[in-house]
This record gives structure tokens, sequence and C-alpha cells, in this order.
């Protein structure tokens, strides 16, 4: 219908509601409910806060008026519920401790004795007064350090000590004690804590009230000793025994109510040991409190000789508590211990709640400071590792069951943990180990533990956190590597000495090395102490140790032993994959130089290459090492090995070295192509143009020379083997220059014997000395510069400390520390750095020494003429040209030495290729030089070419081939 006042009207939508419409009417309906809601509780929060101030104002005013009625009126015993309700809440706190005091000594008649014992039959009173007493303490700890709390304290002693409830039935006794509640001992604890920072500044360090809040603090277990169930059994471990340098902070009575009292062995190590979560909550979270439980455990358990006196379940009880106690500490001890009580600067520890800003702006983590221990503290925690401690605990789990030596395995596992980075981690594992004692331990871990008990799969890896036999492989592997480092070759090959036989070896070596795979295959935990999944990384780390250990003996293991199986199957993917990851490496935009963890990470087999290269087979080693080369002569020189960017060099033949040293030792300039010129000593340049073969030829005359004795650089020892010559001469910077070679490996107490016999003998003569100390020997060793001894300190102080039967293991390795290392670091370091620029030093970890010298060197072999007839082509010479045949008769008539002169005459080198003549590249060849019978054979050693003249007459080609590779000259006597 028409309607004329539509312009004064709105516009009606009669169209249906789009879903947005619809939406935004939902939340705004929503957001009005839940607005209301808030309100709502806005409310009920208000009412609470009302309801909650009104009550306690009006328990505030009725205390109020209580201690106004009570002040004008004696008190007396009956008064203990009006004085409860006074002690109940915050006010007038020296009104109340007046008439608290009061109260307390209605309690008690003029000679102290208490006056209501009577009373405590009737349970309703024996509660209120329980109550009571648990107020009053709590009101003392709020300020322990003033007159008024020193006064009720010793009210409360009285009103406490345990005689005056010994006629009580023991029910009574307990609903006392439980009345008394859980945190008695927890408040207790405040107020002693307080009393000991106070006593800090008194000039005998100790407060006297220490004692009488001791008494009150141990005056519930004595009137009712606690199940292991009881509240005061959480408080007494994580309160009390938490306390920094217990024993030590307290008077000589205090001590002695303590000891009396505390029911460590009877209750509180049961109850941890049948709950370990009590070992890690309260009092118990930090580090720092582990580290003082421990110690306070210590004192008591083993200085105090409590341990020692002990039955089985004692030491069970002992292992599983200290052993849990153990496997919780993060950081461990290490530093931290051996620095306390020292002028030394604070260790840090891992916290990621800080950071700082590096060299180049980007934030870090900062690590806060982490304090010395007290000297008594680090004291008491070397007392764990001590021979007699740790002898005692073998003893226990040699002759107790199974459980009781997995719970010791997981001990000495815990103790290791804490004391990393110590002395005291050696320590361990020579009490361990120490005498028969140590055999026989080694055997039980290896019989209960190991054997039959390990596959060779990757579940085994995959499963190993939640294996219940890990914890004594582990101890097992720890203690025979640690012997395996300690031990030479004649005691280890030796029944007598040797606690496994060599077949046990083998077969634990497998285990390590199968679980070692998988660790660098399939992954680690990134869990400190995973309970289920793969091992950590300490563990591959651990086991990889160990194959390392045995394999670098005296060979005794079958051949290919340590190779894995699994990689035989599909040996050509491994070698593209470890390609693959070489490659992603290098095309990193930012290289760096990677530790062997972090590339196990990043690159799972190389990470296997450089860790445990064993496992895979040597010729795949070599096949790879010679693709990273070939890559990394691809990226330097590009496809043209000839290019303009050569590098020249004119050597003199009499002065190899020097000219060598003198063009070539600039950076980068051996990584290129060198193109050598030598010249004679008439100072005429010699015929021939460098291939390569001039440049192998300066390579074998230069190293000769280079390591020439005559030069200082290197001394002989007497199998004429060459070591860095340690003396300051060698490690002046013009000196150091020439030294260019170092593995960075880890050096053996055997290694020893080959440079120092005298002290070999001497290090294995403390080794096996019953009692070293009588031998007066110290940390030191004593050098000689040019006649003039002087004594160097192999630690900070190390004059001053005498090998002892504890530190002698710590001794030995230091010596031979210093000995294969310290006194060469300089020229180590020089001649390291020299190779890096060469070749990658992951590359060369991928082979051992042996190896690598084969690598080097070729094989130490004969020259095998049938292989080498199987790979030499001929060219040039007719079909019935019998020159080729007469070749080889000649070659057969020829000795090794010949043979070998006749190599290098062609290679530049005279042994045989690594993996024989197939892997020469070039190829070995012999080409027909013409029909001139005159000259003399030819090679170019760059193509691996001799030059053939077409001798018919077999007598003249030996006769003329031995005058060439005998003259030893270079391309002029043709």
């Amino acid at each position: 219908m028409w309607n004329p006042d539509a312009g004064k009207h709105g516009s009606v939508d009669l169209s249906t509601a789009s879903a947005s419409s619809s939406s935004g009417v939902l939340a705004t309906v929503r957001a009005k409910r839940l607005a209301r809601e808030q309100e709502r509780r806005q409310e009920l929060a208000a009412l609470a806060i009302q309801r909650v101030w009104r009550g306690r104002s009006s328990a505030r005013q009725t205390r109020a008026q209580l201690l106004a009625h009570l002040q004008d009126k004696p008190i007396g015993i009956e008064d203990t519920g009006k004085v409860l309700v006074l002690l109940s809440g915050d006010g007038d706190r020296d009104g109340f401790g007046a008439i608290a005091t009061k109260w307390a000594t209605s309690a008690l008649d003029k000679d102290r004795r208490p006056a209501f014992v009577a009373q405590l039959g009737d349970d309703e009173f024996a509660y209120r007064f329980a109550l009571l007493l648990r107020r009053l303490l709590g009101f003392i700890a709020k300020q322990p350090r003033t007159v008024l709390s020193a006064q009720l304290l010793g009210k409360l002693v009285d009103l406490i000590a345990p005689p005056v409830y010994a006629g009580l039935e023991a029910e009574r006794r307990q609903a006392f004690v439980a009345t008394l509640g859980g945190d008695w001992v927890k408040t207790g604890v405040g107020a002693l804590r307080e009393f000991i920072a106070a006593g800090q500044r008194l000039p005998k360090k100790k407060h006297p009230l220490s004692t009488p809040i001791v008494s009150v603090i141990m005056a519930p277990i004595a009137i009712a000793p606690p199940a292991q169930d009881s509240p005061l059994v959480a408080s007494l471990l994580q309160d009390l025994m938490t306390l920094p340098s217990l024993p030590f902070s307290l008077p000589l009575p205090a001590l002695t109510t303590l000891l009396r009292s505390l029911p460590l062995f009877q209750v509180l190590l049961p109850a941890a040991a049948a709950d370990p979560a009590l070992l890690d909550a309260g009092g118990l979270s930090t580090e720092l409190a582990k580290t003082h439980f421990l110690s306070n455990l210590a004192t008591f358990g083993i200085t105090g000789g409590m341990l020692q006196r002990q039955g089985a379940q004692g030491m069970r009880d002992w292992i599983a508590v200290v052993g849990t106690m153990f496997s919780t500490l993060g950081e461990g001890w290490g530093r931290w211990v051996a620095t306390s009580g020292s002028e030394v600067e604070p260790m840090v520890v891992d916290d990621s709640d800080s950071d700082d800003e590096d060299e180049n702006g980007k934030r870090v983590a900062r690590k806060p400071v982490r304090e010395p221990l007290p000297s008594n503290v680090a004291a008491r925690l070397y007392s764990f590792a001590s021979p007699a401690h740790l002898g005692t605990l073998v003893a226990a789990a040699m002759q107790g069951d199974s459980k009781t030596l997995v719970d010791f395995s997981f001990f000495v596992l815990g103790l290791l943990n804490a004391f990393r980075g110590s002395a005291r981690w050696e320590a361990t594992l020579d009490a361990v180990m120490e005498g028969k004692r140590g055999a026989r331990m080694t055997k039980l871990l290896w019989r209960e533990g190991v054997r039959g008990k390990w596959g060779s799969g990757r579940k085994d890896w995959e499963t190993f956190s939640s294996n219940p036999n890990r914890a004594m492989l582990m101890l097992l592997s720890h203690i025979y590597c640690h012997y395996l480092l300690l031990t030479p070759d004649d005691e280890f090959f030796s029944n007598d000495t040797n606690a496994l036989t060599l077949d046990e070896v083998l077969d634990l070596s497998t285990i390590w090395r199968d679980l070692a795979y998988w660790g660098f295959m399939e992954g680690v935990s990134s869990g400190e102490s995973p309970s289920r999944g793969p091992g950590t990384e300490e563990v591959r780390s651990l086991f990889t140790r160990g194959v390392t250990r045995v394999a670098e003996r005296k060979k005794f293991a079958p051949h290919n032993f340590w190779v894995m199986r699994e990689l035989n199957s599909d040996i050509n993917s491994f070698v593209n994959a470890v390609r693959y990851e070489e490659a992603s490496l290098q095309g990193a935009s930012a290289p760096r130089a990677l530790r062997q963890r972090e590339l196990a990470y990043i690159a799972p087999r190389l990470g296997l290459l450089n860790n445990l290269p064993m496992a895979v087979p040597f010729e795949t080693r070599v096949d790879v090492f010679r693709q990273f080369v070939r890559a990394d002569q691809m990226r330097t020189r590009g496809d043209n090995p000839f290019h303009s960017s050569r590098v020249q060099a004119q050597i003199r033949r009499t002065s190899v070295a020097h000219d060598g040293f003198r063009q070539l030792n600039r950076p980068g300039a051996l990584r290129g192509m060198v193109q050598i010129q030598f010249v004679n000593e008439h100072g005429l340049p010699e015929a021939g143009i460098d291939g390569g073969g001039l440049f192998k030829e300066f390579l074998t005359c230069l190293v000769k020379e280079a390591f020439d004795v005559e030069r200082g650089l290197w001394l002989a020892n007497d199998e004429n083997e060459l070591y860095p010559n340690p003396h300051g001469y060698a490690t002046e910077p013009h000196q150091l220059e020439w030294y260019t070679f170092w593995l960075g490996r880890q050096s053996y107490l055997d290694d020893l014997s080959s440079l120092d016999a005298e002290l070999y003998r001497g290090l294995i003569s403390v080794k096996n000395y019953p009692k070293p100390e009588e031998l007066s020997l110290s940390f030191t060793v004593t050098e000689d510069d040019f006649g003039v001894a002087r004594s160097v300190d192999l630690v900070p102080g190390g004059s001053e400390i005498p090998v002892t039967a504890e530190n002698r293991a710590e001794y030995i390795q230091l010596m031979c520390q210093y000995k294969l290392g310290r006194q060469f670091a300089a020229q180590s370091r020089a001649f390291f750095s020299g190779l890096a620029e060469m070749i990658d030093p992951r590359w060369l970890r991928i082979f051992d020494q042996a190896e690598l010298a084969q690598l080097l060197g070729g094989e130490h072999a004969d020259i095998d003429l049938a292989d080498l007839k199987r790979h030499t082509h001929f060219s040039g010479f007719a079909p019935d040209s019998s020159t080729p045949t007469a070749f080889w008769r000649v070659l057969e008539s020829l000795s090794q030495e010949q043979r070998g002169k006749l190599v290098k005459f062609v290679t530049s080198c005279s042994r045989p290729p690594l993996l024989g003549f197939k892997y020469l590249n070039p190829e070995f060849a012999v080409r027909n030089a013409g029909s001139d019978t005159q000259r003399l054979p030819t090679a170019s050693s760059c193509a691996n070419l001799l030059k053939l003249p077409d001798y018919k007459d077999e007598r003249l080609l030996r006769e003329k081939l031995l005058q060439a590779i005998e003259s030893g000259a270079g391309f002029d006597m043709s």
C-alpha cells in the first residue's frame, strides 16, 4: 500500500538474515553472558573477601580482649585453651609472648619439672597441649633471635622433654606426636638455620641457642620413633639434612643430641629407598641442597662410622638412596669440588634465564656464578670416592642379590657423574677396580649384566634406556675402558692380570661396536637420564671409547672383526649418503670447524666415520677419502688441472727443503697446482715438464730432508722412530713454521715405551707397587735444558702433592700426557695447522695411525707382479713384438728392492698403490719409445708412463732398465 509518510519512517528489510549477521548476534549474546558470569564471580569473590576480613577482624578483636583479660589474672595450666587461641594469629607479639611465658612457667614447678603429666591422660587436654606447643614453636621461629624467643625456647625444651611422656602408652605418644604435626621439624629447622647463620659471626662460630632448638626438633622422634610413612620423615630428609655443614655448625651437646636421636639407618634411608620421590622434592629440589644433604650424610654414615656397623639391609638402603641422589645431580661437582676453599674464579653453571651479547652483538646465554664450596663440605664429598668406602660397598654388592648389584652400578655411575671433570673420577674407578676384588667385580658384572643379555640389532639401542641391565653394562664399560687406558699390552694379553679372557673382550667389544653404531645411525636421546628410548650421547661416547681402545691394541681380533655386517649389504648407498652429507657441509653458507659430537648430530654417517671408523670397511673409507679429495680438487682447481693459477717453484736438488719452504710457505700455496722445476748441482734447470711427477718427487725429497734429525727439529728413539724435539730451541717461532702434521689422537701408556723406555718401565713399577707412598714421588717432572735440570709441575702445586695409592693413576696419566703431548704442544699445533691448510682434519680421522701411514706411503708389501701385470697397459708395440714378454721376464728376475726402484722410477713412489695397482691413476703404462736401443728408458711419472725403447735383446733390456732405475736422476738420462 502506498504510504504518503514513507519518508518519515525507516526502511524495513524483509529479506532473510545473512549468515554473518546471525553470527554477530550470537557473538553479542555470548559476550553479554560472559560479562554477567564475570560480574557474578566478582560479587562472590567480594563476599568471600569480606567474610574473611570480618572473621579475621573479629578474631583479632577477640584475641585483644582475651589478652587484656589474661593480663589481669594469674595463668595456670587450665588456661591452655585460651593461650592456644591467643597464639593462633597475629597481634601484640610482646603481649602474647608475655602470656605464653606465664603459661609455660605455670606448667613447670620450681625445679622446672612438668606439672601437667597427670592431665596428659586426658585426650582432649593432650590434644590442646600439643597444639599449643606447636604454636609456641612457630611463635619462636618467627623471630628466633630475640630475648623473648630465647626465654620461651628454654621453657619449650622442658615442656617437650621426652622423659615427660615416657609413662604414656605407645598409642597416646604416637597421637601426641601426630598432633605436633609434620611441620614441627621444618619450623624448628627454620629457627636453627638463623642460629647457625648468627653463629658464624661469633668467636667460636657456634650459637648457644643451637643446642636447645636441636633438642626441641628431635624431641618428637625420641617420644615416639616415627614409622617410614610419618610426616616427620620428609622434613628430616628435606629440611634438616640439607642444612649446610650441619655437623660442623652445631655445638658438641647439640651434635650429640642429633646423633642419638636421628633414625638415619632405621627410618630415613629405608623410607627414601622405598619412595625415591622424597629425594627430589621440597628442600631437596636444588643441586646445592642435594650436595649439602650428601655432605651431611657422608659425615654421619662414613666419617662417623655408622655405615660400617650396618647389616646387609642397611648397606642396600645406603647404596639405593645415595645412588638415586647422585643420578639427580645435573651439573655434578667436578671442578666445583676440586676448587673448593681455594683462591679460584667461581665456576659457572648452565642457566638459560639470563643472557648476554657475544662479540657479534648476538644474544647468548649467560651462566650464573657458582660459588666455591666450603672445604669441609668438599672433604665429606670426597669420602664417597674413598677406597675404604667403595671397598665396603663392593663387598656388599658382590654378596647381595641381583637388585643390589644393579643399585650398586647406578651408585657408581652416579658418583662418576657427580665427580666428572675432577681427579676423583679416576680415583673412583681405581677404588672399584682395586686388587683381586676389582677383578671379581669385573667378572660379576660381565656374567650378571652383559653376557648373553645384549643383541646386535637396532632395537637394542632404541630400547637401551629401559633395559634393566644397562647400568651394569655401563659400569663394566667404564671399568674396562679405564683398565685399558693404563694397561700395557703384555699385561692385557696375560690371563693373570686381565679379568676377562680375550674371547670375552671380543664379545664385549662386539656389544660396544653394535650399540655405538646404531647410536650414530639412529641418533641419541635428548634427555640426560631418559627412562625409555635410546641411550644418550654420553652412553654412545662411552661405547665408542671402548671400541677405540681395544682396536688400538696389538692386533688380536680376526680380519674385519670391527666392520658392521649391515654395511656390507648396501655399501654403495652408504658411500652416496656420506658424499651427500659432506657436500651439504661444504655448501653451508658459514662453514666452521665442527666437533665430532656436533658432526654426529648433523651428519650421522660422517659422524660414524669420524668417531667409529673401524665399523666401515677400510676399502670403503679409502674410496670415500678419495672422493672427498677429488671434490675438493674440483672446488679448488676446477675442471682443468693445467689452469693458469699454478704456483711456480724452482728447487735446487742440493737445498730442497730450504727452497721449498721459502717459495711455498704461504697460505693456500700447496692447495692449488704446483709446478716444480729442479735445478741440478751445476745450476742448470733439468729437462722435463712437471705434470705431477716432479711434484711427487719434490715431496719425497722434501720429507726426507725436513725430517733429518740433524736439523734439530726431531729426535730419534732406539728404534730410529722420530718424535718432535721438546727442547726450547724447537719451539721458537721460526722453527715452529717447519712443523706441519699431527693427528691429535689420544696417547696411551704403551705409546710412551717407544719414546722413553726407562720412564715407561718406571711408571709400570709405580702402577704395580703396593705402597707408592714409599717411593717419595710428587706430581712433577724433571726437564734437562742444556744440562740444567728444572722441575715442572704436572698440576698447580704439584711439587707439594705426593703420589699415593689413591692418585697414582692420575699421576701416570698426567706424566703420559706431558711426555706425549704437553712438551710437544707448540710443535703439534704448528704441525696440525699446516696440515689443516691442505686437508680437512675430519677426513684424516676416518683412519687410525697405521692406516694413515698406509694411505700416505702405500702398501707395506712386496711388489705383486701378477697384480701389476693385470693392470699394465702397453702401447706402440707390434702384436708380434717380443719386448713386452722380455720386459716381464726381466721384472721376474729383479729383486724386490729393484722392483721398488722401478715403480718409483715410473710413479715416484717405491711402494705399491694402496689396495693394489687397480687403484693407480693413471694406470701403469708402457709405451714404445722407438727403435734406438742405445737410449735408456725414461718415464713420465706424472702419467705413470714408462717409455721403453723396443729392445729386441732381453739382456740389453735388463742392462738399460737397471741403469735407468739405479741412476736416481730425473729426465736427463735419455
